[in-house]
């Protein structure tokens, strides 16, 4: 199973939404917190709007976004926390994939 899962990954969605993740960070920097949280939402919704596969990867994929998104912020706590805000941000382009077929 686990040989399935590393065939098929697909880095177009990942690089997407990890760029758009971090340009947001990056803008919320400058500008307050909050957008830097709204940046790794949206970054991994962006990935998991363009994952072609089930909603088993856009998770996986919104998982990887977080982690590239917290080495912006160098702190312990950010890492978890990245990784819940991007699985939730990749559940939720998932559905909106979903509702747009």
């Amino acid at each position: 199973m686990g040989e399935d899962i590393a065939q098929n990954i697909e880095l177009e969605p990942i690089i997407k939404g990890a760029v758009a993740g971090i340009i947001l960070i990056i803008i919320g920097w400058f500008t307050s917190g909050y957008l830097g949280l709204f940046g790794v939402i949206i970054g991994s919704a962006i990935s998991g709007f363009l994952t072609n596969n089930s909603t088993k990867y856009a998770l996986i994929y919104g998982a990887i976004v977080g982690i590239i998104c917290s080495f912006l912020m160098l702190t312990a706590f950010t890492i978890p926390i990245f990784i819940i805000l991007g699985l939730f941000g990749a559940f939720i382009g998932k559905v909106v994939q979903s509702n747009i077929k």
